[in-house]
């Protein structure tokens, strides 16, 4: 791989799903990324509400004695005065995988820990008058892949726009 070619999309997030039954495997063959990527099946996603400008995907790697562990967060809002509150909640707590489609069409696969999911992303919930915020955090023996993904989002892939994709 030549790491010298240059990125040229700063891309946003514009989608969030929810799968609380897909079964995922190491994408394999004509993959850019075999292993890394996944590729889903039975999978039952649930778009995730959220304000599109308070979500926000980190990854850091830290050296261990076994190699570099990756700490994945997903965080989004939503405004505390929800009439469905208490059940979107409720539904978060199920995650199993999530799908984080990018405004350049990319689908992040987000909870994938080893070949095989092996412990379900760990969540925190805090509220307050004005905003709930979720946040899913996993701990990865790999950086995040992509997958195939549900594509059913209904926000356009150009939204939010950014002075980088133009």
């Amino acid at each position: 791989m030549d790491i010298s070619k240059k990125v040229l999309v700063l891309p946003n997030i514009c989608g969030v799903e929810i799968d609380i039954t897909g079964q995922a495997t190491p994408s394999l063959g004509t993959s850019l990324q075999p292993f890394y990527n996944s590729y889903v099946q039975n999978s039952t996603t649930k778009q995730a509400y959220f304000t599109p400008s308070k979500v926000k995907l980190t990854e850091t790697g830290k050296t261990t004695a076994a190699g570099i562990l990756y700490t994945q967060k997903l965080e989004f809002k939503f405004p505390s005065n929800d009439p469905l509150r208490a059940m979107r909640i409720k539904d978060y707590c199920k995650v199993k995988y999530i799908y984080i489609k990018m405004s350049n069409g990319l689908v992040f696969f987000f909870g994938r820990n080893d070949i095989y999911q092996n412990s379900s992303p760990k969540i925190s919930i805090v509220s307050t008058n004005k905003t709930t915020t979720i946040t899913y955090t996993t701990h990865s023996i790999f950086t995040l892949g992509f997958t195939n993904g549900s594509f059913d989002f209904e926000l356009s892939e150009e939204f939010p726009i950014n002075f980088y994709n133009l």
